[in-house]
């Protein structure tokens, strides 16, 4: 099924910023994390808060010694007053377009003039701006509102941030023609006018709308209502659960739009499940192919494959024939290890890729089972070529399988923190890496040269780098999963903006090391006909930052393709390559 996501979807800036700042505090280690009502209206993600240990308080205790978080919608002013009382430590995440409207209604209350407030009576953030207002404020909802509404002061007019824009034009409009001289200040903020938007122009695009958000967000079924008055028919869903697997299978062609309080994992996981549905007009072949591709991503044989079609690159880098044995190891060595750490981690179960854990959980066994034996068929080749081989081999699969396992003693781990390598702030994507290049570049040459000739270096180098910004790319796509389970990926420690420009830098770094290593003999000519192989990567980065490109099976596929583009590339430079 041909799914098409929202431009503006998932979490705005200020639940963004709220969860980023709780789970800040987390990884800080910070004692008796709470937040004063839900942090945001999205019970996926309050779950998880609970997990790591953030309680939610309904009401004011009497003392306090840790930390209260003020939620993005808000706090009447009285209630932060008495939180600070009670000697509590306030971190405060209020969502800053909030902030602005209680500024505002601060303001002209000086002013001598009440506040209608148009929004939701009941939400969070409208309670909190009627702190601000009393005691003359009122709440406008509808038209029973309005007809009710009685104003003898002068008056100013706001509106919940995440407002309906045709409801508050209206209901303003309404409430100035019977009560002239307000004044009226559209407070609705930009991502909630660039998300209603979005989803109407999608609409027109598409035969079916899949809203997600929490059953209690009033912005998710704002957003439902607009799709339903648009005459489009709409899925409500909290998850991928949810989906009506048999009604959504009529159509061809389905949008998806979510809530602001809707993490981009969640809206991942109801876009995998909806790319598995056949469409309607969806061929057998088809279908088959993409069950074929979700099972090659799923067993991780696709990345396996991967890595020895990099082997075949680095034979032509290096100027050397293609070793079926060593090719052999590398992918069985690359199937065992990809598996085995999946299966050891604790968070593997708790990814974005619903498929993908449907599939772990059905053949956990199988997959165990035959990666023993693809690592016992590696080990058992490298001993065919000689005891060298086979020691580095080892050695480096028992590093690799260490990896999730405490081994630290803990009078050191006291002192450093740290009891196993994973613990190690994003050592995960440099020491896959380093795996990687090892394994398919240092392996074959370990026992046959007493040094390592300057291609050897070369293609090392090209080959860690080139599967540090793969799996950096990979954890970007992660990124807010990864944060809320406490994955400590590099995105996760620097932030993804960062982690982003980094890998543009090193793409760069790599496409002139395409360039002119060659002319300075660090690898043959081959490496001129990698180049399109380093853009076509940088261009994968690119279509995920503008949103043209979805986070789900085909964005997986586009980034492990790299390898097979650069095997092809490679094997084109074998006929024209050495003609330059």
């Amino acid at each position: 099924m041909k799914v098409i996501l929202a431009k503006n979807a998932g979490f705005c800036m200020g639940v963004r910023r709220a969860v980023e700042t709780t789970m800040d505090m987390v990884r800080a280690n910070e004692e008796e994390i709470a937040t004063f009502g839900p942090l945001i209206h999205n019970p996926q993600v309050l779950d998880i808060l609970r997990e790591r240990g953030v309680k939610i308080l309904d009401n004011i205790p009497d003392h306090s010694a840790g930390t209260i978080i003020i939620r993005a919608h808000g706090i009447p002013p009285k209630q932060k007053e008495k939180l600070l009382s009670i000697g509590a430590k306030i971190e405060d995440a209020t969502c800053p377009r909030v902030v602005k409207v209680q500024a505002i209604i601060s303001r002209y209350k000086k002013e001598g003039c009440a506040t209608v407030i148009i929004g939701d009576r009941n939400h969070a953030e409208v309670e909190g701006l009627m702190g601000y207002a009393e005691p003359h404020g009122v709440v406008v909802s509808n038209d029973n509102d309005l007809e009710n509404l009685q104003i003898s002061s002068p008056y100013i007019i706001v509106s919940q941030t995440t407002q309906d824009d045709a409801s508050f034009e209206r209901l303003s409009e309404m409430i100035m023609a019977r009560f002239p001289g307000g004044r009226v200040f559209n407070t609705i903020c930009d991502s909630t006018h660039k998300r209603q938007e979005a989803v109407l122009e999608l609409c027109g695009m598409v035969q079916a709308m899949v809203v997600v958000g929490g059953k209690s967000s009033a912005n998710t079924k704002r957003l439902g209502e607009i799709v339903e008055n648009k005459g489009c028919p709409v899925f409500m869903v909290e998850t991928e659960e949810d989906l009506d697997m048999k009604a959504l299978a009529h159509f061809d062609c389905v949008g998806v739009t979510a809530g602001a309080s809707t993490p981009a994992w969640m809206i991942d996981r109801v876009i995998r499940t909806l790319e598995s549905i056949p469409g309607r007009g969806q061929s057998v072949v088809g279908t088959m192919a993409y069950r074929f591709l979700c099972f090659l991503l799923a067993s991780n044989l696709l990345v396996s494959l991967g890595g020895g079609a990099l082997v075949y690159v680095c034979s032509r880098l290096q100027g050397t024939s293609l070793s079926l044995d060593h090719l052999f190891i590398v992918f069985g060595y690359l199937f065992a290890m990809h598996n085995f750490n999946r299966f050891t981690s604790r968070w593997h179960k708790k990814g974005s890729d619903p498929v993908r854990e449907v599939f772990n959980k059905k053949y956990r066994w199988p997959l165990l089972i035959a990666s023993s034996i693809f690592l016992v068929v590696a080990l058992g080749l490298s001993y065919r070529i000689n005891w060298q081989t086979f020691l580095l081999l080892a050695l480096i699969s028992v590093l690799g399988g260490m990896y999730n396992v405490r081994f630290i003693p803990g009078f050191v781990s006291a002192v450093i923190r740290v009891r196993k390598l994973k613990e190690i702030p994003g050592s995960k994507t440099l020491f896959v890496a380093m795996a990687w290049a090892f394994v398919i570049v240092l392996v074959p040459l370990w026992a046959d040269r007493s040094y390592l000739p300057p291609q050897a270096l070369g293609t090392f180098l090209f080959v860690l780098l080139l599967v540090f910004v793969r799996n950096a790319l990979s954890d970007v796509f992660e990124v807010q999963s990864d944060q809320m389970v406490g994955k400590e990926t590099l995105p996760v420690c620097i932030g993804k903006k960062r982690t982003l420009t980094l890998l543009y830098a090193i793409m760069l770094f790599l496409a002139l090391m395409l360039l002119f290593f060659p002319l300075c003999g660090f690898m043959s000519k081959t490496g001129f006909w990698l180049l399109p192989g380093i853009v076509y990567l940088a261009l994968v980065a690119v279509l995920y930052e503008r949103k043209m490109l979805l986070h789900g099976t085909k964005l997986a596929f586009g980034l492990d393709a790299i390898f097979f583009v650069l095997a092809v590339l490679a094997r084109i430079g074998d006929y024209g390559g050495y003609y330059l």
